[in-house]
């Protein structure tokens, strides 16, 4: 079967047109929830009775408004869902939750609404939790969960039994799951990097139970022969990945993406929540302790997956992505370069903003060598006298 036909095809609809769903939702009269960031549990927003759905920067949308109001050294992620905020994007949701590591589009919103200038922004809530191992933090980091579930109960006029809270946590691993399964097959070869993008990048925007039925079915029509032989590559990235430009240049260099440290990649499953805890507590331990994002700690729980899979002898190279809009990254970068140079893993550093014109030409240029250069060296290899 052909790639964009069957399940795939939805899968790609929903992760090009990300209001697909939302208003499919709207128009049956559901309601929605939306969520900024990958560590607001979207268990939690099923079992009040919305359907959750992640507010995505797009880069590719002038911010003018932005540009009014937030200043050049925030990360252009803000201003991009500053804009979407101002524009109405929002104004049908009946909560806005955004998590810890956007702090600052929270007080931004705030402000503006304050002013009277976004009208028809919904309800904020700010799910500040804290992924940090110090035990002193396990009781804040309860309260502001206990929190989320109160405020969703409020929006929603009614309590969150424990056993709808349960039925939603085994929906939301049912996806998981799946994604695994994805993630296996690519690290086998099956599918290529962009794909799995967007198959995986979908489910921020599709309702779990349609999701999780789309993406087993894609699973079940993967062919079982792998592609022809490519150079390898583990991605890196600075900023979340919202977008597959990364994926495009390198796979039309001939490379093969086979994994991304991002939320929006590789790391999006993670492992399940587990069910033989009571419901919160296993939420707590799931979004603290095994949700990616770039504001965990120590800075060793950061590092730990890509250190693990960088030295993978199935990995032919690393490509990091560390934009000027980095703010934090570019501290960790001089020891994850230090931690490839003692195993003589290839790697390439792209530092130009690949949202930009002139930037995907040095993308394009880059990647292109850079896969040269490793295939180059297995020829040498392969020709060495023994």
């Amino acid at each position: 079967m052909p790639l964009e036909a069957g399940h795939f095809a939805k899968l790609k609809a929903h992760y090009t047109d990300r209001a697909r769903a939302m208003k499919q939702a709207r128009a049956q009269g559901g309601r929605i929830v939306a969520r900024v960031g990958s560590a607001v549990p979207a268990e939690l927003i099923l079992a009040a009775g919305f359907m959750p759905v992640l507010v995505a920067a797009d880069r590719s949308r002038a911010a003018p408004t932005a540009a009014k109001y937030i200043d050049d050294v925030v990360p252009p992620e803000t201003h991009a869902l500053f804009e979407a905020a101002a524009q109405g994007d929002f104004d049908e949701v009946e909560l806005l939750v955004l998590s810890r590591v956007y702090d600052k589009l929270y007080f931004y919103l705030k402000e503006i609404y304050r002013q009277g200038l976004l009208p028809g922004l919904p309800p904020l809530h700010m799910f500040d939790l804290m992924q940090n191992r110090r035990a002193a933090l396990t009781r804040y980091n309860e309260d502001r969960l206990l929190d989320l579930r109160l405020r969703l109960e409020r929006a929603a006029g009614a309590p969150i039994s424990d056993a709808a809270l349960r039925e939603a946590i085994v929906l939301c691993n049912r996806a998981r799951a799946a994604q695994r399964a994805l993630l296996d097959l690519r690290w086998q070869g099956h599918i290529d990097g962009e794909a799995a993008m967007q198959a995986i990048g979908a489910g921020y925007f599709m309702h779990p139970a349609d999701y999780a039925e789309a993406l087993e079915g894609y699973l079940a029509q993967l062919h079982a022969g792998k592609g022809a032989a490519r150079p390898r590559l583990l991605l890196a990235t600075a900023e979340p990945l919202t977008h597959t430009t990364l994926h495009e240049a390198v796979e039309r260099a001939g490379g093969r993406i086979v994994a991304e440290d991002d939320w929006w990649g590789a790391r999006a499953p993670g492992g399940d929540v587990s069910l033989d805890l009571p419901p919160m507590e296993a939420l707590l331990a799931k979004y603290c302790f095994d949700t990616a994002t770039a504001d965990s700690y120590p800075v060793e729980d950061r590092l730990a997956w890509f250190e693990e899979a960088a030295q993978r002898s199935d990995v032919d190279g690393v490509i990091f992505y560390i934009p000027p809009s980095d703010l934090q990254y570019g501290w960790d970068y001089p020891r994850l370069r230090a931690r490839l140079q003692e195993q003589a893993k290839p790697f390439l550093l792209i530092r130009q903003d690949a949202s930009t014109s002139s930037g995907r030409v040095h993308l394009a240029e880059e990647a292109a060598n850079f896969i040269g250069q490793i295939r180059g060296s297995r020829v040498d290899k392969a020709g060495a006298a023994p």
